[in-house]
This record gives structure tokens, sequence and C-alpha cells, in this order.
């Protein structure tokens, strides 16, 4: 089943690091619901702009988050960040993006199992990140999964993510991301795949027709946890879609629930606007 991950709190966004270094909770609370509602099963936080305030932030946001019933992705750089995530959280979260550097697996592994916790692995070529091949990407991925096995863990709690590099800068990172995800899925079948689709797009007007149909060839090769703007509603179309194509979607359930609510907002609207133009006549 593909899982969908909202990305709309990430400090990358000049406006979403302003809330956070305001520590406006509500405003964090208010986006965080706003994607519950749009269909994401799982928030991401990514508070890695606010540099020594990433940690604080973090120990306010995580609880306020958790009474809201969501399912936390907490992306970092900071290994130390991330620890303190995961002792902070009392439900299982995913952490992440973690390199194949045994000193950062090694400082996190034993938490990540202690708390059920899932791990997002960075497939990159750490010596030439550009020059990465879905062949190097898979002895990298085999390595980094071996270590991780050996250590305890266990297959379905262990992300891949085969970092995509936008367009702009290779023209066929497309087809390489997904001749990449296909080899993983081969090659390591109980093993999850995640990857934030919209970076193929960077930089590229019109950036939605990438991004609907780089997803749909992304689920229909296995991609499991899609990171993406669950607001765009032409992109959620594309993936509820798809999914009811390609018989992900048992009984057509979360397409005709789609139809369904995507009619009862349209006849909301309507029956708004003509309220409204009562209003005007008065």
């Amino acid at each position: 089943m593909t899982t969908i991950v909202g990305n709309k709190l990430n400090s990358a966004n000049k406006k979403v690091l302003d809330r956070m270094n305001k520590m406006d909770i509500e405003f964090i609370r208010k986006e965080a619901q706003t994607q519950i509602e749009a269909g994401a099963e799982y928030i991401e936080i990514n508070a890695l702009s606010l540099l020594h305030n990433e940690t604080p932030f973090l120990r306010e946001i995580i609880p306020m988050l958790e009474k809201l019933d969501s399912k936390l992705v907490i992306v970092s750089e900071n290994v130390e960040a991330l620890k303190e995530a995961l002792l902070i959280a009392k439900n299982p979260i995913i952490i992440g993006a973690v390199e194949y550097d045994i000193e950062k697996i090694d400082f996190l592994i034993d938490t990540v199992m202690e708390k059920n916790a899932k791990i997002i692995a960075l497939i990159k070529d750490k010596r030439n990140n550009h020059s990465n091949t879905p062949e190097k990407s898979l002895l990298i991925a085999q390595k980094y999964i071996d270590y991780l096995l050996d250590r305890g863990m266990k297959r379905q709690d262990i992300l891949l993510d085969p970092q995509i590099s936008p367009l702009e800068e290779n023209f066929n990172s497309g087809r390489i991301f997904l001749d990449t995800l296909e080899l993983f899925k081969l090659d390591f079948p109980q093993v999850k795949t995640m990857a934030n689709v919209s970076h193929l797009s960077e930089g590229l007007p019109k950036r939605h027709l990438i991004a609907s149909y780089f997803v749909s060839l992304a689920i229909a090769k296995g991609l499991d946890y899609i990171v993406t703007n669950v607001l765009d509603e032409n992109f959620i179309e594309s993936i509820i879609t798809t999914m009811s194509i390609i018989g992900k979607d048992k009984n057509l359930q979360a397409y005709l629930k789609y139809c369904r609510n995507h009619k009862e907002l349209k006849l909301k609207g309507i029956k708004d606007a003509g309220s409204k133009n009562k209003r005007d006549l008065n």
C-alpha cells in the first residue's frame, strides 16, 4: 500500500522558518491538521534551518502533533536532533535521512529499535553523488541493509531513499530513479522505499505536469512512501487514479471515496456561493 507523507512543514520555506523561529504552535498545528484532512498519513517535520534551536523546537512540537493522532517523519542531517526526537516521541516515528555512515548509524540504531521506529536510509555515493547509477545505488543499498539487519533491524523498518536529482541538472534523472527503484523492489522486496518526487521538477516551469506523471510511474514501479504537498489536488488525483488502475486500491474504495468527497465539496461551494449572492442582493 502506498503511504502519503505531507511535507509542508519544512524550514527550507522562509514563511515556515519564520513561524518556527517564533515558535508559532497554532500555525504548526493548523498546517498539520490541514494536511491530515487532505489525506496525509504522516506529517514530515524538517526544522534543520533552525540550527541550534532545532532540538528545542522538536521538544515542543512533537508532543503537540502526537495529540492530533498524527504519525510523524522527522528529517534532519543532525543525528543528535534525530535521537532527541526518538526519545521525545511516545509513538513510533520515522527518522532520517541517514547516509551510509557507520558512526551515524551506530549512534541511532539502538534507540530506533527500542522505540519501534523506522529509519530512512539515504542511498548516495558520498564520493561522487552526480554519477550515481542504478547499479551503484544497488550496491550501496545492499551494504546498508546488510549492516542494519546484522544489528537487528527488521526489513520492513528500513526505508530506502534513492535520491532524486532535478531534471534541470540531469535530463536522465527521472529514468535513473525509476530504474533504481525497480532494482530495489526486485532485490529487496520486503524493504520499503521512500522519495520526495517533487524534487525532479525543481527549477522548471509548470512543475505540476512533471510531478503528476512522475508519481504515477513511481507508484507503478513500487514506491511505498510518497513525500509530497498533499494540498496539490492534481497531484493527489494522480496518486489515487494510478493506484486504482494498477490494482492497489481494493474495490476502488479510495477512488470512489475521493470522488464522493470531491462532489460534496463542489456542491458545498455552489451552495456557499448562492448564499453569498443572496446576501449581496439584500
